[in-house]
């Protein structure tokens, strides 16, 4: 029997056959397109994506729900009864709830279940970063690792993980009260594309500020160039809002730069892109987070 089962959000961004090769549970998390709430159960297809980013290109809003306690616990509950323990991987504290609401379903948990270990991971981290979390934790449980360990490495790791990315349209940055008005309008008008990261609280920065798509996806590159670090594992994930395009041509700058990379390229899912909107590309790897 598995001595423990890894969970990670909807949200995380990694190759479905992955999730499905290592028998990763998923917690259900919300998104709004229109009028419409949907439960997220397990990544988009690539298909379903298009349809939403197409939904927004046509004006529907889009918003994202954040789910209670109470879908912890069911999942929580629901391996217990199978003997696991639990690691959970979350999307980062500091841009949803999601880490604190497990931690309370958690608790009551573990009082249902005496002896059960419920360990929680704040990924500090969001879409493709905590797709390399997840890839590592999975690493680590066939290596025998035991629950314990692998979560207090992924706490140590977790700021060794760097997402660099692009936003092609400042509406959706608008519409999350991200900017001003004034600001998108402006930025629009000199096809200005803004540079953000995610920093070492789980919060996303913006970095630099870049005129037009070649130049800002040159400058993910020299991000990418410059905060490598060689002596961790060479998984990136490029992460993109409906531009494949964009994203295959990142990758070979990524592997003219690093041909040891191993660079994966995933659908950014609608939890992270309602509030980027089409046209987001990101490249998330191991390195130098402060690098700037």
């Amino acid at each position: 029997m598995k001595d423990y089962v890894i969970c990670i959000d909807a949200s995380v961004d990694i190759d479905q056959q992955f999730i499905e090769d290592n028998k990763i549970v998923i917690i259900p998390m919300k998104y709004i397109l229109g009028d419409t709430e949907r439960l997220m159960e397990n990544r988009l297809t690539d298909h379903q994506l298009l349809e939403f980013y197409n939904a927004m290109r046509n004006g529907e809003m889009t918003h994202t729900s954040q789910i209670t306690p109470y879908f912890y616990q069911e999942v929580f509950r629901r391996e217990a009864s199978l003997g696991h323990d639990i690691l959970y991987i979350s999307l980062s504290g500091g841009l949803s709830s999601t880490c604190s609401s497990a931690r309370t379903a958690a608790e009551e948990i573990e009082d249902e279940f005496p002896g059960l270990k419920i360990e929680i991971v704040d990924s500090l981290a969001a879409t493709g970063g905590m797709g390399l979390l997840l890839m590592s934790a999975v690493r680590a449980e066939k290596d025998g690792v035991p629950l314990s360990e692998n979560a207090k490495a992924l706490r140590e790791n977790a700021l060794r993980i760097c997402h660099w990315f692009l936003v092609d349209d400042l509406k959706y940055l608008r519409r999350g009260g991200r900017i001003s008005a004034a600001t998108a309008v402006a930025g629009t008008v000199l096809n200005i594309k803004p540079i953000l990261k995610i920093a070492d609280d789980g919060t996303l920065v913006s970095i630099a500020k870049k005129r037009g798509l070649g130049k800002a996806s040159s400058f993910l590159t020299e991000c990418y160039e410059a905060a490598v670090d060689r002596s961790l594992p060479g998984d990136v994930i490029i992460a993109h809002a409906d531009c494949e395009t964009e994203a295959e041509a990142m990758k070979k700058r990524i592997l003219i730069a690093n041909p040891d990379a191993n660079v994966l390229i995933c659908g950014l899912g609608p939890v992270i892109g309602a509030h980027t909107g089409p046209g987001m590309l990101a490249v998330i790897h191991w390195g130098n987070r402060d690098y700037i």
